[in-house]
């Protein structure tokens, strides 16, 4: 791609380390910047208890160096419902159609924002819940490991390895697949 510009990463409290695992080393075999942005610059846990410090926030980096994002989902996103300042920031990022990823239950952030709005989509949600929630389209839903919806990328949690791949393949990096495993079929 050639683009100087940066993916970034969206850290929240119990965020889920292994959604990001073979994420992260797709940008870094690609070569690609990255940064990692939290709600505010407050240290974090993840869901598996890996302490985090983001290194900036959703309100202080310009979005317009940005070129994608990636959410990875949350065990318990309690905290996350109704966060009307990531929200805006989701919806700023989708009206500049950045290339924007979403894994496990992150697409109800998405969801939340508005960008999913007229978008196929999975998640790691069940039917349930999506109701529950009440801000997704049902109609919308497919039930694939990983949908891509143009320059959106959603996936369920167990398809973490072909999310990295498809994001990768969407920002045209060059990675080696067989680095995770030999037989390689995505």
């Amino acid at each position: 791609m050639g683009d100087s510009r940066y993916t970034g990463v969206l850290l929240y409290p119990r965020f889920s380390e292994y959604e990001l695992s073979v994420m992260l080393s797709v940008l870094k075999q690609g070569g690609k910047r990255t940064i990692f942005l939290g709600l505010d610059d407050q240290p974090i846990r993840g869901e598996a208890g890996l302490p985090s410090k983001p290194e900036a926030t959703i309100h202080d980096f310009d979005i317009n160096l940005l070129d994608s994002i990636v959410l990875p989902g949350v065990d318990d996103f309690k905290h996350l419902v109704d966060h009307q300042e990531l929200a805006e920031f989701l919806h700023k990022v989708n009206d500049q159609k950045r290339i924007i990823a979403a894994i496990s239950s992150a697409p109800y952030l998405l969801s939340m924002g508005g960008v999913l709005v007229g978008k196929t989509y999975t998640t790691g949600l069940t039917t349930e819940q999506r109701r529950f929630l009440g801000t997704f389209e049902e109609e919308n839903y497919v039930d694939n490991p990983v949908v891509v919806d143009d320059y959106l990328v959603t996936a369920r949690g167990s398809a973490f390895m072909e999310f990295a791949f498809r994001v990768g393949d969407l920002l045209g990096l060059e990675y080696d697949k067989t680095w995770f495993y030999l037989d390689c079929r995505i």
